[in-house]
């Protein structure tokens, strides 16, 4: 009996020591991650879109297990798309603008006879208006996609 309550106690104390064993490898695993996010929000206040966005998936890759610095890696991925898709947006609007006013200033006949580069531009400005519009709704979505993660945390 006595063999059996040892027995009982051993197995216990093993358990124990592989659960704090377990949890001290789990910390460090999130403290690990933990510095990765933070290098990837460096990037990202940097402007380094791609490498804030491949330091984040190498952070998943690397650390399955720790699960509350993925999480709060999924709110800065948002933030690494919301934040390139604006740039995308102030960069693409000045060519939209240019294009526009160039077509302003052409003229749908020249000499009597039908202006090619005239309705070429018009196509050009209509396809750059849709691409603006995507992008836009793209903004919308991570903005509306932060909210509802931040919500959730």
């Amino acid at each position: 009996m006595r063999s059996n309550y040892l027995h009982c106690i051993a197995i216990a104390a093993s358990c124990t020591l592989s659960f704090v064993a377990c949890k001290t490898a789990q910390e460090a695993s999130e403290e690990e991650a933990h510095l990765m996010l933070h290098q990837a929000r460096e990037l990202l206040a940097d402007g380094h879109f791609n490498a804030a966005r491949d330091t984040i998936f190498a952070l998943r890759k690397q650390y399955p297990t720790a699960l509350e610095t993925r999480r709060a890696a999924i709110l800065t991925l948002d933030s690494v798309e919301l934040l390139e898709t604006r740039d995308s947006l102030r960069r693409y609007e000045l060519s939209l603008q240019a294009a526009r006013e160039g077509f302003k200033l052409m003229q749908p006949r020249v000499n009597g006879k039908t202006n090619e580069l005239y309705y070429q531009q018009q196509r050009r400005v209509f396809e750059m208006e849709q691409h603006f519009d995507e992008l836009c709704a793209k903004a919308k979505f991570y903005v509306r996609k932060i909210d509802i993660d931040q919500r959730e945390q």
